[in-house]
């Protein structure tokens, strides 16, 4: 093969001694020795082709630099047309494949055997893996060798600019581009991987020829982690849109807006300021407040103008994020599901249908349908797998929920699985970044773009995962960085159940006991709460009742669950065993221990209940086999607190009773990781929440005495009650002793305490 500048002779490829020696002679002046090496490079050996770049340099007075694309890109504008003496086939080859910096040879094939056919008129190329061969052996394709991607093919730098100019004067520029786009685009969507020099070559192809749909549909395709996979390349394709573009495209608007603010941030074209610069204007809080019409300038299912769209579907990712966020606000958790199914079914790139499936999967967690949100999220991890980026949210916010809906759900294997593969990525991230252990990450800011998907919902799996084995330490670590952590939405509903939960475990008094369960009320936040939200709330507040013995305040909140949620008839049960009604306990227990509706875990708090109840009345060997019985449930659902939450005597007495029994010994091999013998798992046992009441005697009260306490509780004096009741002081007082020896005290301050424990005032 050969070429030659326009109205020249012949300029067969040379060799580089023969290049040197006619670049000598040419009289362009003497060119240095590595300079030579360089041009010959990039200009494929032609040593006319190099004698021009030489004579526009000079002429225009700026330093030759061969391998810079700036310099090649304004350099070749000075030069001669150039020609190349190669088959149609070949030169539309080596026009295609030069619009991209550097390719795989796979790639390749695919952009060549869709594109060429607008070049040649829909000949086609019959033999890609021949071209390449011929433009190889030619000198216009180089091999260059990646660390990452392998053997990659590049043109030349000099003969690539070339190409490229040549092909915009010709009236066959549009469509060839478009064409590359389109083939480049489709296999970016379909394949999830990204390769980050051909996002560059397509972010700027499109940007450059105004392909506003086929931009937007890269943000589709790569979404955010385009900013970490190509920083400055990603900037400059999105900054400064024209404002018709932004108007007409809400994706493009959202992704204009973030390059530009990033943009500012940087102050700077490094690469890693820009990641950092993603990275914080992505963070917590801050990046549903980009998405347009957030805060409901249409209602979902319309566009701007109020019209309704075919089947109510969004145009694009973005606007279905944007209402799925909506829905998810207003509390219509099985609308934001079932519309995120719909839409995901009509978007062409694994991506874009990923984000939507995991938005989706965490609706259907709200709505209390676990078993469908964790079928999404386990569709969706492998593709995420497979096309991570360092950086990017969506594998670890997969992981996170699917870590969360397991251990809330019961599903504490696969929540432990998911909760090591996020301790794995951690660490990898540290060694990446150089930050310190877990405990000293949780107050650094986030690793990674959408934190808000990962952290929370990490944190609250590790937390419940950590209760289930009684170590409060790491639960109160998580906590503590979940509670200060600035963006759960609904998810504050587990800060509460976690902290009055620590508070049952671990409080050493009753008043502290009391004193967690009215401060966890300041942990609201924002959002609507679903039905499953709002039993966490309620079942939360009546398990800390029960333990205090305020049995009536526990009932008012029990009521509050809904009729699905099984939590209602273990704490019915647990209320009984506390009032001292032990027949009634081992009956009702009896009655729905074998209820299809109840849980296995709930099954294992029934079943220790009923052993406390057993061994109150006297049947030891009873109570002996049901406490061996939930001792085997707890191992099997892998959680200690459906023992843990009995009494600390009854559950004592209970330890002692089996110790001998083979179970320990399955148990201290489930909780292997926390207790190092089935003795250190028993004296836990019998140490751990010794707050908790026993027996609530719980004196009966009669109107009269009930309208006491409440005058007690407004202040009055013994004058004011006797003038309120219209009855004499001494009449007042001797009523006044004989309700404090009812509840067993002896002044006003006693009683009132008393009263609120037993459940008699509000607390």
């Amino acid at each position: 093969m050969s070429s030659n500048a326009e109205g020249k002779a012949q300029d067969p490829r040379r060799s580089l001694g023969d290049f040197i020696i006619e670049l000598e002679s040419s009289g362009v002046g003497p060119v240095d020795t590595e300079l030579c090496h360089l041009l010959w490079n990039e200009c494929a050996g032609r040593a006319l082709f190099a004698e021009a770049v030489l004579r526009a340099a000079a002429t225009a007075g700026v330093t030759v630099e061969p391998e810079s694309a700036a310099f090649a890109d304004w350099v070749v504008e000075l030069c001669p047309r150039l020609s190349l003496e190669l088959g149609p086939g070949d030169t539309a080859a080596a026009s295609v494949l030069a619009q991209l910096s550097a390719v795989s040879e796979p790639t390749a094939v695919r952009a060549l055997t869709a594109v060429a056919d607008d070049l040649l008129g829909g000949i086609g190329v019959n033999d890609p893996e021949g071209v390449l061969i011929r433009l190889h052996s030619s000198g216009m394709l180089t091999r260059v060798e990646d660390s990452v991607r392998g053997s990659l093919l590049q043109v030349p730098t000099l003969i690539a600019a070339k190409l490229r100019y040549d092909l915009t004067t010709t009236p066959d520029a549009g469509p060839v581009v478009a064409s590359l786009l389109e083939v480049l685009i489709e296999h970016m969507e379909s394949a999830g991987a990204v390769e980050p020099e051909l996002l560059s070559d397509v972010l700027l192809l499109a940007r450059h020829g105004g392909c506003w749909p086929q931009l937007l549909r890269v943000t589709e395709a790569v979404g955010i982690p385009m900013f970490l996979l190509t920083p400055r390349t990603a900037c400059t394709a999105f900054r400064l849109l024209p404002p018709k573009t932004r108007a007409n495209w809400p994706g493009l608007e959202f992704f204009g807006t973030l390059a530009e603010d990033i943009d500012a941030d940087s102050a700077a074209a490094d690469p890693a300021r820009i990641r950092a610069a993603v990275i914080r204007h992505t963070g917590p809080g801050l990046l549903r407040s980009r998405l347009p019409a957030i805060l409901g300038d249409s209602a979902p299912g319309e566009d701007g103008s109020g019209e309704i769209r075919p089947d109510g579907l969004p145009v694009d990712v973005i606007d279905t994020v944007r209402q799925l966020i909506g829905l998810a606000d207003s509390g219509r958790h099985g609308d934001a599901a079932e519309l995120g199914i719909r839409a995901a079914a009509k978007m062409p790139s694994v991506r874009g249908r990923s984000v939507v499936r995991l938005l989706t999967a965490i609706a259907l967690h709200h709505a209390a349908e676990s078993r469908r949100a964790l079928s999404l999220l386990h569709e969706i991890e492998g593709p995420a797998r497979a096309g991570h980026i360092d950086g990017d949210f969506l594998l670890p916010a997969i992981i996170a929920w699917t870590a969360l809906i397991s251990a809330v759900s019961g599903d504490c294997e696969r929540a432990d699985i998911h909760l090591a593969l996020a301790a794995e990525s951690s660490e990898l991230s540290r060694a990446c970044d150089g930050t310190g252990s877990v405990a000293a990450r949780s107050a650094t800011r986030p690793s990674g773009i959408v934190d808000e998907l990962v952290t929370p919902p990490l944190r609250i799996a590790a937390a419940l995962r950590a209760l289930d084995r009684l170590d409060v330490q790491r639960a109160r670590t998580e906590f503590d960085a979940l509670s200060a952590y600035p963006e759960l939405r609904t998810l504050w509903v587990y800060l509460p159940l976690i902290a009055r939960t620590l508070a049952v475990l671990s409080a050493k008094s009753e008043s502290g006991l009391l004193f967690v369960n009215d401060d966890a009320e300041r942990y609201r936040d924002s959002g609507v709460l679903s039905a499953a939200e709002k039993d966490l709330l309620a079942f939360g507040r009546s398990m800390v009742f029960i333990a205090l013995g305020q049995l009536r305040w526990a009932e008012l909140d029990r009521e509050r669950l809904s009729p699905a949620c099984d939590a209602r008839i273990v704490l019915d049960v647990r209320s009984k065993l506390v009032a001292g009604r032990n027949a009634e306990a081992i009956a009702c227990a009896d009655t729905w221990f074998y209820h299809r509706s109840l849980s296995p875990r709930s099954r294992a708090e029934l079943a220790a209940i009923r052993a406390a109840a057993k061994l109150r009345t006297g049947d030891q060997a009873a109570a002996q086999s049901d406490f061996t019985t939930a001792v085997s449930l707890s191992t099997w659902v892998s959680s200690l607190l459906p023992l843990a939450l009995l009494p600390l005597t009854d559950r004592s007495r209970l330890v002692d009773l089996t110790a001998d029994s083979p179970v320990w010994a399955e148990a201290a091999n489930e909780f292997a990781a926390s207790f190092a013998s089935p003795e250190q798992l028993m004296e836990r046992l019998r140490r751990i929440g010794s707050v908790s009441v026993e027996l609530a005697e719980a004196p009966q009260l009669n109107v009269g005495e009930a309208q006491l306490i409440d005058l007690l509780a407004r202040g009055l004096s013994v004058a004011e009650i006797a003038g309120e009741l219209q009855q004499v002081p001494g009449t007042v007082k001797n009523r006044l002793s004989a309700l404090y020896r009812k509840f067993g005290v002896s002044n006003r301050a006693d009683v009132l305490s008393r009263a609120r424990s037993l459940g008699y005032l509000t607390p």
